[in-house]
């Protein structure tokens, strides 16, 4: 096993007053071990893609950590692709799909022994428009939930902001009437996800088959855009059932071009990422993920 020394923490100062306690008792408990600690905070959106690289070609760092929710996390990791210095996480956000995804808890602890001496595992990546995912892309609903998220409601409310803006769209409804091509195949849908893992938006087990550490995406493709429809995809995702439902497609896919309804907003690891049109594909770099022991 490693045993790491030089730990650079590049920290989302917008994670919370809660989460941020956490972090300090992370670093305490490296710094304890004799680790050094170097930290870094994130001043803007993209800040932590230029701290990530540079800490990387610094040459110094044993493991890069990216301290903050999934959407930081990709961001650091966007940094890191192509460099030789491996990714770790502290998770600090609402969801924390990543964590789930490795099985990783918010516990001091087990996450101090991790970045110390957890394997570094290949994970795959996926494409959109051409700039990395880790876990996933959703289009239509989940896209809008989180567009419309209030950075102020979300940091004071948490996972209930989500559950908010989502029921208001529930209300709302009908659903979209997506246009894609999958891999050359037209296709159509009210709802489009698109996965590199299992996990979807916490802890949803949405693709059981999922594999991080794979190459290959899966898509999921949610034929229907009523009410009533909406509700049972809810349900059927909290029971871990989707697959089981008729009027969604699952194709596993090396591309899907999504053309319209343009400008419907587009999520990539639980972060806003525009409006469609746009192209998901199978990525084709894997990224080194420190990860706990257990889960090598």
């Amino acid at each position: 096993m490693p045993f790491r020394r030089s730990i650079h923490v590049i920290f989302n100062p917008h994670a919370g007053a809660r989460r941020r306690q956490l972090l300090d008792r992370v670093v305490a408990q490296l710094k304890a071990t004799g680790a050094e600690v170097v930290l870094e905070e994130t001043k803007a959106a993209g800040h932590a893609i230029e701290l990530a690289r540079a800490a990387a070609r610094a040459g110094v760092a044993d493991v890069i950590v990216a301290a903050g929710g999934d959407g930081t996390i990709n961001e650091v990791a966007r940094g890191l692709l192509g460099q030789g210095v491996p990714l770790g996480i502290v998770p600090l956000g609402t969801a924390n799909v990543l964590a789930a995804e490795i099985g990783l808890k918010r516990d001091v602890v087990e996450i101090v022994d991790m970045l110390l001496s957890g394997p570094a595992q290949l994970i795959g990546t996926g494409l959109v428009e051409g700039r990395i995912f880790l876990l996933m892309v959703g289009i239509g609903f989940d896209g809008e939930v989180v567009h419309n998220i209030n950075p102020v409601q979300k940091r004071r409310w948490s996972k209930l902001a989500f559950l908010y803006e989502g029921m208001k769209l529930w209300w709302r409804g009908p659903g979209h009437a997506i246009s894609l091509k999958v891999d050359g195949r037209e296709k159509s849908a009210s709802w489009v996800v698109a996965m590199n893992g299992k996990r979807f938006a916490g802890d949803f087990l949405l693709s059981p088959d999922g594999d991080i550490s794979q190459p290959g995406l899966t898509l999921f493709l949610f034929k229907t855009g009523t009410r009533v429809a909406l509700a049972r995809y809810m349900i059927a995702l909290a029971m871990g059932r989707v697959a089981e439902l008729r009027d969604v497609e699952i194709l596993p896919m090396r591309e899907a071009i999504i053309t319209s309804p343009d400008g419907l907003a587009v999520e990539v690891d639980g972060d806003a990422r525009g409006g469609l049109p746009q192209t998901i594909a199978q990525g084709t770099q894997f990224l080194r993920l420190v990860v706990p022991s257990i889960a090598s």
